[in-house]
C-alpha cells in the first residue's frame, strides 16, 4: 500500500483471489513488506481475516510475511501475526549483516530454528537470495533446519532451483512442502515433489492460477502433460511481463483494477508511462487478466 487506507479499502482482492482456492499472502516481498511498520501489518492481517470471515471463507488460511533484521523482531512479528489471525508465517533470513551470516552457516541455521521455536503458528522458511543480500540455503541447510524445527512445515524457493525441489522432497517427508517461489516453474517443480507455488500472478488472474495447478495434480495421459505444459507456458510468459515492471508494476495493474493507490513507498518509483503503456499492453497478461 502507498499510504494508509480507510477500512474495507483491502477487502476485495483477498476475497477475489480466495474464492477460487487461492490462499492469501500478506505483507512479502510485493506487498512491499519492508515499507510497513508493525501496526500496518497488523492492520491488513486483519483486514484479510475480516473480509475472508465476512464472505463465508472461514477455512481459508492467511501467510503473512515476518521478515525483519533481528530474531527477536521476527518473533514479535509472528505473535502479532498469530494474534490478528494468520495461520502461518513466512520468514526470510535478515539481509542487514548478510556478510557475517554467510560467513557462519550455524548463525543463520540459528536464526530460523530459534524464530520456528518461538513462532506460535507454523513457519514457512523464504528462501530468496536476491533480497537477503546474497544468503541462499543449501539443500543441506534447509534438511538441517527442518529437523531441529517441527514447527517449520515448509520454504519458499525464490531462487528457482528445481534440484533443491528434489533433493528436499527426497529427504524430508511429507510434512514438510516446499513451494515454488514463482508460479513460471510451477510444473517442473511438481515434477520432483512441490507442493505448489507463491506468485504475484494470482492478484491478477486467480482462476487461471487454479487452472493450471488443478491441471499439474492430474497428469494420468499424454494429453493430460499437454494441457498442463500450454497452461505452464503462458503462467511463465505472463509472469515474465508482471515481473518486468516490479512492486510498481504490480501496483499500477491493481490500480486499474481495483483502485488500489498505484504508487510505491519511498524509495522505490511508481512507473513511467512507457513502462506502463508496456505493462498494459503485454500480450500474454493482457490475454489473462481480459479473461478474469
Amino acid at each position: 500500500m502507498a499510504k494508509s487506507l480507510p477500512p474495507g479499502v483491502y477487502a476485495p482482492l483477498p476475497i477475489d483471489v480466495a474464492k477460487p482456492g487461492v490462499i492469501p499472502v500478506v505483507s512479502a516481498t510485493m506487498g512491499e513488506a519492508t515499507h510497513l511498520d508493525r501496526q500496518e501489518r497488523i492492520q491488513l492481517i486483519r483486514a484479510v481475516r475480516s473480509a475472508l470471515d465476512e464472505n463465508g471463507l472461514h477455512q481459508t488460511p492467511i501467510v503473512a510475511g515476518v521478515g525483519a533484521t533481528s530474531t527477536r523482531e521476527t518473533i514479535s512479528l509472528a505473535k502479532d501475526a498469530e494474534a490478528a489471525g494468520a495461520e502461518f508465517v513466512l520468514v526470510i533470513a535478515p539481509s542487514y549483516y548478510a556478510s557475517a551470516l554467510k560467513a557462519s552457516p550455524t548463525a543463520i541455521k540459528s536464526f530460523f530454528i530459534d524464530v520456528a521455536s518461538k513462532s506460535p503458528v507454523p513457519m514457512i522458511i523464504y528462501n530468496f537470495p536476491l533480497v537477503a543480500g546474497g544468503i541462499d540455503l543449501t539443500s543441506d541447510d534447509i534438511v538441517d533446519i527442518a529437523r531441529a524445527a517441527p514447527n517449520i512445515r515448509g520454504i519458499m524457493l525464490s531462487c528457482g532451483n528445481i534440484g533443491k525441489v528434489s533433493r528436499i522432497t527426497s529427504l524430508l517427508d511429507g510434512s514438510f512442502k516446499t513451494i515454488a517461489g514463482f508460479i513460471d516453474f510451477l510444473l517442473p517443480s511438481i515434477s520432483v515433489g512441490s507442493a505448489g507455488a507463491i506468485s504475484p500472478l494470482p492478484n491478477l488472474a486467480p482462476e487461471f492460477a487454479m487452472e493450471l495447478w488443478r491441471s499439474t495434480q492430474s497428469l494420468d495421459s499424454a494429453a493430460d502433460w499437454a494441457k498442463a505444459r500450454r497452461l505452464q507456458e503462458v503462467a511463465s510468459l505472463a509472469e515474465a511481463e508482471l515481473l518486468s515492471g516490479g512492486v510498481a508494476g504490480l501496483k499500477y495493474l491493481l490500480n486499474q483494477q481495483f483502485g488500489y493507490p498505484a504508487t510505491p513507498r519511498l524509495p522505490l518509483q511508481p512507473l513511467s508511462v512507457d513502462a506502463a503503456a508496456r505493462l498494459s499492453n503485454g500480450k500474454y497478461l493482457k490475454d489473462l487478466m481480459e479473461v478474469r
